[in-house]
């Protein structure tokens, strides 16, 4: 009895020493060094924001507290990251990603890429979301069904985007009218460009992002919700149709549920394939400690507070500072070499983190 509790007692200072020296090797490694976090888009949209939240308080929950450094690649609607990421960057936990959650989807959409989503090392996501689209006030469109008379006019990054997929999929199956207007780099560019008039509104934004984003423009009724996208329904718009009240038959529910799954991805950070497991989970359990850390969650409602402040007063967010006018000249030309031109404005992005 006594080497059988010997026994056990030697096995269990094993673990905790093997436990003691994994953490010990992971804070030497990543001690002094510097994680890339690498984000799909421009700046300035909400993948932007998501990163720059997360880059700020990650650090402090990965032994050895490393810095965060936030980089761009856009292009492709997140392949061309998605591309970087699977066959480039480093596999030792120093290069992380966000990327537009459509991406694992590809497979299934019929969609070429150079990446196999399976190998994957992903770390968590930061929320799940429901879409909407939304109209400008002055747009003559007042609610879904005035799509079946009446062409609405739309922003999008590019045909790879939920803002090109979500009303191409409803034209298609419902006969509505969309019409979408592909080429702006980021979600700030779409929304300048629906201030401006150059567009009637957008089809894509998620809904918890949109209230920190612009909480004014609900508020002061500058845009109507249409509809909503997703698995979900959102409680705070009880008499906004979902996009599945259209739906006639079950095959029509069985396509928007596909298209709609990948808002229940949210915002998905991930790695390169092929890293060590512990590496790995290192990072998952460092990701979910931060998407719990009290400092996060104050600093996400602190950032939302003053962006509403902001936009109050009418002043531009920081990440729109940058805009050049030879840029809003070069949209404005191509806007009107579509039909739709219109007045300037800013809308200051929201870097909000929804709880849940």
């Amino acid at each position: 009895m006594r080497a059988s509790i010997a026994g056990i007692r030697c096995a269990a200072t094993l673990v905790f020493a093997a436990m003691a020296a994994s953490g010990a090797a992971a804070q030497d490694f990543f001690k002094g060094k510097e994680i890339n976090l690498y984000v799909g888009s421009a700046p300035g949209g909400p993948y932007d924001a998501y990163a720059r939240l997360v880059s700020r308080h990650l650090g402090r929950n990965i032994p050895g507290n490393p810095s965060i450094v936030v980089q761009h690649m856009p292009g492709a609607s997140g392949r061309r990251l998605m591309g970087f990421v699977y066959n480039v960057a480093p596999r030792d936990g120093t290069a992380i990603a966000i990327a537009q959650r459509a991406l694992p989807f590809d497979p299934l959409m019929g969609v070429e890429s150079h990446f196999d989503v399976d190998k994957i090392t992903w770390l968590g996501s930061a929320n799940n979301e429901t879409n909407v689209c939304m109209a400008w006030h002055s747009s003559p469109i007042r609610t879904i069904e005035d799509l079946r008379t009446r062409d609405m006019v739309v922003g999008s990054s590019g045909p790879s985007s939920t803002d090109t997929i979500y009303p191409n999929l409803m034209n298609y199956l419902f006969g509505l009218r969309f019409k979408v207007v592909g080429g702006y780099k980021a979600a700030t560019e779409t929304h300048i460009a629906m201030e401006r008039g150059e567009v009637d509104g957008r089809c894509g934004i998620s809904w918890d992002t949109l209230q920190a984003l612009n909480a004014d423009w609900l508020r002061e009724g500058k845009i109507r919700i249409l509809i909503q996208i997703g698995i979900d329904r959102v409680a705070d718009l009880p008499n906004v149709p979902s996009v599945f009240d259209l739906a006639r038959a079950e095959e029509e529910r069985q396509i928007l549920a596909l298209w709609a799954a990948p808002n229940k991805m949210g915002r998905p950070f991930f790695a390169p394939p092929g890293m060590a497991a512990e590496r790995a989970e290192l990072l998952r359990r460092a990701f979910e400690a931060t998407m719990r850390d009290p400092e996060l969650r104050a600093d996400a409602a602190k950032m939302n507070s003053r962006r509403q402040r902001d936009s109050r007063r009418g002043g531009r967010g920081a990440d729109q500072a940058g805009l050049r006018d030879s840029e809003r000249d070069r949209r404005k030309g191509r806007a009107r070499e579509q039909g739709e031109v219109g007045r300037l404005r800013t809308a200051p992005i929201n870097p909000y983190l929804p709880h849940g």
